[in-house]
């Protein structure tokens, strides 16, 4: 059963600043990054509970080729993805993984 995949307000903006600074970088990059985050959306859709606790309810994917995961939470119905984060503003977050 395909889940409905729902990215929050923050997570958007997350995206846009994403984007925007990946065409400064070089023109069509950034769309190459939502590339990503799309085939990351559709994992979503399938199999969000193959995906690893990070904090709490919160789960994470990480973007292929790309510095990013994505931290969502889901029930039976739906995917809400709440933030796109580089790695490094995980780690000054506090985001990591919860040791075992």
């Amino acid at each position: 059963m395909k889940r409905i995949v729902e990215f929050q307000p923050a997570a958007k903006q997350d995206l846009q600043q994403a984007f925007t600074w990946y065409e400064l970088q070089r023109t069509g990059l950034g769309a190459e990054f939502l590339r990503a985050v799309a085939v990351a959306r559709d994992l979503l859709e399938r199999d969000a509970d193959r995906y690893p606790v990070a904090r709490g309810s919160f789960r994470r994917l990480k973007l292929r080729r790309f510095p990013y995961t994505l931290h969502f939470d889901f029930n039976s119905e739906m995917v809400r993805v709440h933030a796109c984060l580089h790695f490094r503003k995980v780690r000054a977050a506090g985001l990591e993984p919860e040791p075992c």
